[in-house]
């Protein structure tokens, strides 16, 4: 390949990754303003370190409202651990995507997943692996992340507070447009619907282990139906 056709593949991918981040960035942004405002008067600039270390928008809510009722610090870390334990299951099954495994690319890829990137790299990069894709929208969506923290930071004074209430629903109504998009067959749907029964019905469980637990069992299911209806 010459290097004016490998311009114009590159441009192309660029393109493509800004083009499936975009909605996944206002998303980001809305709920991340929303911490942001929250956040500054129990950790100020610190909110900022935390969106750019841990980028994870419940454990830093639920980290958040732990500070507020003065937890401890190994609580603090224990309960976001366990909400965040399903990334395990996340960044196992994208590993199975890439042949050729750059460690340093491999550590900076599951940094960045997150349940919209995952959603939407596990679409992509079944058809055709590439880091690069992926970094790229890991990229783009965390800067969204850590930029609207700061926004919520530095404006949040200003904000009515009519907006900063709804902004956090952004990212609800991100995720069920992302994972409809992602519903094609009849077994994505029984996989679906088993998921959020099973979440629903173990809500009574610490936080996060609902999710981990309804996620194996869709999965297994999943795969059983799968083979069965082939």
């Amino acid at each position: 390949m010459d290097d004016k056709n490998y311009s114009t593949v590159q441009r192309g991918g660029i393109k493509e990754c800004v083009t499936d981040a975009f909605p996944i960035m206002v998303g980001y942004f809305s709920i991340s303003v929303a911490f942001g405002v929250l956040a500054h008067e129990y950790i100020g600039w610190y909110a900022v370190l935390m969106s750019a270390l841990v980028f994870a928008g419940a454990s830093q809510f639920i980290a958040l409202q732990m500070i507020m009722q003065k937890s401890t610090a190994p609580l603090i870390v224990l309960t976001t651990f366990l909400v965040n334990l399903r990334h395990i299951l996340m960044s196992s099954y994208l590993a199975t995507l890439y042949r050729k495994k750059n460690p340093l690319k491999m550590a900076l890829v599951s940094f960045g997943i997150t349940d919209e990137t995952f959603a939407i790299a596990s679409r992509k990069l079944k058809e055709k692996p590439d880091a690069n894709y992926h970094l790229c929208l890991n990229f783009l969506c965390y800067a969204s992340w850590v930029s609207g923290t700061v926004v919520g930071i530095l404006f949040g004074n200003i904000i009515p507070l009519s907006i900063i209430d709804i902004l956090p629903f952004a990212l609800t109504t991100l995720f069920i447009s992302l994972l409809v998009l992602s519903v094609r067959t009849k077994v994505d749907i029984a996989v679906v619907v088993i998921a959020g029964i099973t979440a629903t019905l173990l809500g009574f469980l610490p936080k996060g282990w609902n999710i981990i637990i309804a996620t194996l069992l869709a999965c297994f299911l999943g795969g059983v139906l799968e083979k069965w209806t082939k």
